[in-house]
């Protein structure tokens, strides 16, 4: 993949290009036009239409996603060099050695109790992203089987 994304407004660009009903609208459309015995052709079309906008609902998802982890990224690269700055300014202060190691010490533990909270909350926003994305299929599969009866016209 040769290109690069330069700001996070991109992301939206890029998800706007997955919108998979556009294209699909003609295909629909030419599939309710055809007469299969037994087959419900509209109902067909409907469900199919109903399974694309599903599947855009968790592409989207996705994008928000990967938006969202990118942004806490660029967030805790910001925090770290702050810190990182701040962390070296206070050991050159330090005067004696046993000063300098706890010192180091305080710092170290900061920065894993740090690392740990960030990897935690990291965690979360792509739980969140991944659950908001499969909820979207998982919501349309129970539509799906009931539609199957309409589109093969199955007595209920």
């Amino acid at each position: 993949m040769t290109q690069k994304f330069t700001s996070f407004s991109d992301w939206n660009r890029a998800n706007d290009g997955l919108d998979l009903t556009k294209g699909s609208e003609d295909l629909l459309k030419l599939m309710t036009e055809l007469k299969v015995p037994g087959i419900d052709m509209d109902a067909l079309a409907a469900s199919q239409r109903n399974n694309l906008e599903a599947l855009n609902t968790a592409n989207r998802a996705v994008i928000a996603g990967f938006k969202a982890v990118g942004e806490w990224q660029m967030w805790i690269l910001q925090e770290t060099m702050q810190e990182l700055t701040a962390a070296i300014n206070e050991l050159a202060h330090v005067g004696s050695p046993q000063a300098l190691v706890t010192a180091e010490t305080e710092l170290t533990k900061k920065a894993i109790e740090t690392a740990a909270r960030q990897m935690r909350e990291l965690a979360q926003i792509v739980t969140n992203a991944n659950r908001e994305a499969s909820d979207a299929i998982v919501r349309r599969i129970p539509e799906t089987l009931d539609e199957i009866r309409d589109v093969l016209k199955i007595q209920r």
